[in-house]
């Protein structure tokens, strides 16, 4: 690492009036706290920069210098393709970032590493991040949604008071922390420590600056003779309203005691913390308003999720235009270029004009974004979709398998997956988990009914894939009237076959000349895909065999 130099150095990094020595003795308070949760490599990362830097080397710091001192790469190491340096510099930000939140609020010396560099940055703590008041209905003072919210789980009150009541409180309690810590892009604050249920809004916003926190799960468990009853909801502390709410009732008997703990936490986290639910929505809203240029990594994120939503044209350029702000900003940012590569496959399936090989670019991304992300959901799961895409189907089954076994319970995670299995001819498997998925969330993404009315092509079953695609009132791009068309042709309603196909043409004029290619770009069943062709000519359409 270096020698020490006894004389007092103050790099340029290091603002104020800080010794070497204050700024040492801070590193080790760092390293050695439950807090700091890192991997020994981040930690060997953060004590080499601080100590190059302090030793007046700042200047070496650079990707290929770390790679090979810190993490044993060869002298030939090429960090175009091998991204160790940029992955650990993340984990080593966030992991920073956590516990500045958590334990080092009243620390005197702050250590960062800022994007975009590997030199880090010293700094006397002026409280501002954890003292400064939540306001108004953004929660202005705290920048809360930088790098994804903060969700703390708070003791629940046990109405019941009795022993199965607290067993059962303590058990619940810990399997809220345990599921929500499953989710990407959200960061869980300890609760747990708080000395009882919190009741009062002006106590909530106590503990938003002590905590770091602005979002906060709490409830209560009420015991008769015959039931428990599990109440639970979500409070904004930057505004002090409650977003979410459920209740569950059940038989309190011992032997499903722990399986009810796992089914109420999975249910509950699901609706705050997932993709679609009460946070994501409340804090998509807030930014609405923002230019792409101005939104966070987490807020340009949230554009994706919008569109992913609602499939709109004006939804997707603006997730384009915030992903792409996003990675020229932080280009260390896996989500970000895993979204820009589902940008890229939807270009290719909605057969968008204007767009050179989408598909490549699609591959690109996604690889790039499992680098970046190894352990991240979503980024496996566009990954499984552009493999999939590009029919190799060995590749989607691993990837999917692996996006799948991260967190089994993410509504909006299985119900993609379900998608990507019907599509890929597993249709018992991915009818189950786009099942399961709209049962967990209702606010669901309504092409999820997709991948249900392509099962039931697949079963002859027009009558049903007619009726759901009719019922459930999505439009994505031109797939419903090639379902609707195809339904209405095999049920031998051919005045209205005639007309939604006569839509369809509109929509895509020279459907007739490429229908077999645009129908199996979107899926690698040969039942579907025949089945859907069928029906489109007894609709009336001229596709040739």
């Amino acid at each position: 690492m270096g020698d020490r130099p006894s004389h007092r150095v103050k790099p340029p990094s290091v603002e104020g009036d800080l010794s070497p020595e204050a700024i040492r003795a801070q590193l080790e308070r760092i390293l050695a706290h439950r807090d700091f949760e890192a991997t020994q490599r981040t930690r060997d990362f953060l004590r080499f920069v601080v100590e190059e830097t302090l030793a007046g080397r700042a200047k070496r710091l650079k990707g290929y210098t770390i790679a090979i001192e810190v993490f044993g790469r060869p002298k030939d190491f090429d960090a175009n393709l091998d991204p160790i340096v940029r992955i650990q510099a993340g984990r080593l930000r966030r992991a920073l970032e956590h516990y500045y939140l958590v334990a080092g609020g009243v620390d005197p010396i702050r250590i960062d590493v800022p994007k975009g560099r590997y030199v880090p940055r010293f700094s006397e703590q002026n409280g501002v991040s954890l003292e400064a008041p939540v306001g108004g209905a953004t929660g202005a003072g705290v920048d809360f949604a930088s790098n994804g919210p903060t969700i703390a789980v708070l003791p629940l009150a046990d109405v019941s008071e009795d022993a199965v009541g607290r067993f059962f409180v303590d058990g619940l309690v810990e399997e809220l922390i345990g599921e929500l810590n499953r989710y990407e892009n959200v960061l869980s604050i300890p609760g747990r420590d708080v000395a009882r249920p919190v009741e009062s809004g002006h106590r909530l916003r106590d503990l938003s600056r002590e905590l770091g926190a602005r979002f906060f799960v709490g409830g209560s468990v009420r015991r008769d003779p015959a039931t428990l009853k599990v109440a639970a909801h979500l409070t904004d502390a930057a505004t002090g309203q409650q977003l979410w709410s459920d209740s569950f009732r059940f038989a309190p008997e011992a032997a499903t005691l722990i399986e009810t703990q796992e089914t109420i936490a999975r249910s509950v986290i699901a609706g705050v913390a997932g993709v679609y639910g009460a946070i994501a929505t409340r804090l998509s809203r807030e930014s609405r308003g923002k230019a792409p240029a101005d939104l966070s990594s987490y807020e340009a994120l949230l554009r994706y999720h919008h569109y992913m939503l609602v499939m709109t044209p004006e939804a997707r350029e603006e997730a384009s235009a915030a992903l792409r702000q996003a990675t020229e900003r932080e280009p260390d940012y896996g989500p970000a270029w895993s979204g820009l590569a589902n940008l890229f496959a939807h270009a290719h399936v909605f057969d968008l004009p204007g767009i050179e090989a989408p598909l490549d670019r699609a591959m690109e991304y996604a690889q790039r974004g499992v680098a970046l992300e190894p352990t991240s959901q979503l980024a496996r799961t566009i990954l499984a979709y552009v493999f999939l895409l590009r029919g190799e189907m060995a590749s989607f089954s691993r990837e999917a398998e692996a996006a799948l076994a991260l967190n089994p319970y993410a509504p909006d995670s299985i119900g993609t997956l379900g998608y990507l299995y019907v599509y890929a001819g597993e249709f018992e498997r991915g009818v189950a988990l786009v099942e399961e998925a709209i049962r967990l969330n209702p606010c669901h993404p309504k092409w999820f009914h997709h991948a249900l009315c392509a099962a039931q092509f697949a079963r002859d079953r027009y009558e049903d894939a007619y009726r759901m695609v009719s019922r459930a009132g999505f439009q994505v791009g031109f797939w419903d009237s090639v379902i609707r068309t195809a339904a209405l042709g095999h049920l031998g309603r051919l005045d209205e076959a005639a007309a939604s196909a006569r839509e369809l043409l509109e929509l895509v004029p020279d459907f007739e000349k490429r229908a077999h290619l645009i129908v199996g770009r979107g899926t690698r069943s040969d039942a579907v895909v025949e089945r859907t062709i069928d029906g489109l000519r007894m609709a009336g359409l001229r596709i040739d065999g």
